[in-house]
C-alpha cells in the first residue's frame, strides 16, 4: 500500500470516528507523520478516481477543498468525477506536422498546451481555423472566495478558494481555460475546470460574452508521435458543478510530415 493511499484512508477513518469529515491541513501532516509520507500538500490532490483508495471511493467519498488550508470528504464521487466522452470515429484527425526540438521536452502541462497551439491543433479545435490567432494567457493561480452546489447535495462554501489554470485563450470576447495532462485517464475532478470556470464568472469582466472549458490529454507513442484529445465543456448552471455539459470532442493523430 502506497504512503499516500494509507495516509488518505487513516484521515478517512479518523472522520468517520469523529462524525467530522472536515479537516485540515494541520491534520493531513500528523497523519503524514503517522504514515511517512513526506509531501502532505499531495495528499488532498486527487485528480482522478483512480487516485483514490478503493475503501474511499467503494464508499463513495471524494474529497473538497474549502480553501484556507481546509477540506471535506464528501459523498459525491459520481458528481465530483467526469468521465471523458468516447471518441467517435468521425472525431478523429490525421494531422500532418514537423516536430519542434522542444516538443518532448519535458511532459509539464504547459508544454502539452504549447505543442497543441504552435501544431494550430487548438485553433482548429477552438475556432475551426487555423489561422485564428486567440490571445494566450499562460498558467496562474487566484484565490476565490464562493459557494456553489454539489448537486442539490451539499452548498459548499469556499474561502480563499486556490485555483490554478494551465492556460487561458481569449477571442472576440469568448474565454476558454484548458487544463492539460500528459495522459489518458479515464475521468477527471470536475473542479480543475469548474473553479477556473466559476473564478471568470465571479470577476464578471466587462467583454466576457461566454466561458468555456477545455480538457487537454496527450499520449506520446512509440517514436515521438502525440495523440491529443480535446473536450470542450461548459455549465449549464454556473452555480451547479453537477451540470457540466459537453460541447464538442475530437482526436488528433500528428503524423510526421513525409512519413
Amino acid at each position: 500500500m502506497g504512503k499516500k493511499v494509507k495516509t488518505l484512508e487513516l484521515l478517512f477513518e479518523q472522520c468517520k470516528q469523529t462524525g467530522d469529515y472536515e479537516f485540515d491541513n494541520d491534520q493531513v501532516k500528523r497523519v503524514c507523520g503517522e504514515t511517512g509520507f513526506k509531501n502532505p500538500f499531495d495528499v488532498t490532490k486527487i485528480d482522478h478516481s483512480d487516485k483514490l483508495p478503493d475503501s474511499i471511493r467503494q464508499a463513495g467519498y471524494c474529497v473538497v477543498h474549502l480553501g484556507q488550508g481546509r477540506h471535506c470528504f464528501l459523498k459525491a464521487t459520481d458528481i465530483w468525477y467526469h468521465r471523458f466522452e468516447a471518441i467517435d470515429d468521425n472525431e478523429r484527425h490525421i494531422w500532418k506536422y514537423q516536430p519542434s526540438v522542444l516538443n518532448a521536452s519535458d511532459s509539464s502541462e504547459s508544454n502539452i498546451i504549447s505543442l497543441a497551439y504552435n501544431q494550430k491543433i487548438i485553433q482548429d479545435f477552438l475556432y475551426n481555423d487555423i489561422t485564428a490567432n486567440p490571445k494566450i494567457y499562460m498558467s496562474r493561480r487566484t484565490k476565490i472566495s464562493t459557494s456553489y452546489s454539489v448537486g442539490g447535495m451539499r452548498q459548499v462554501e469556499a474561502s480563499e478558494l486556490q485555483v490554478e489554470m494551465d492556460a487561458t485563450f481569449e477571442r472576440n470576447g469568448e474565454v476558454t481555460v484548458v487544463e492539460g495532462k500528459n495522459s489518458f485517464p479515464e475521468d477527471f475532478a470536475v473542479y480543475q475546470l469548474f473553479h477556473p470556470f466559476l473564478d471568470y464568472q465571479e470577476k464578471a469582466i466587462r467583454g466576457i460574452k461566454a466561458v468555456k472549458c477545455c480538457y487537454l490529454i496527450r499520449e506520446q507513442g512509440v517514436g515521438g508521435g502525440h495523440t491529443i484529445r480535446l473536450y470542450l465543456y461548459t455549465f449549464e448552471d454556473v452555480r451547479d458543478i453537477a451540470s457540466i455539459s459537453l460541447t464538442k470532442k475530437a482526436e488528433y493523430v500528428l503524423e510526421r510530415r513525409g512519413s
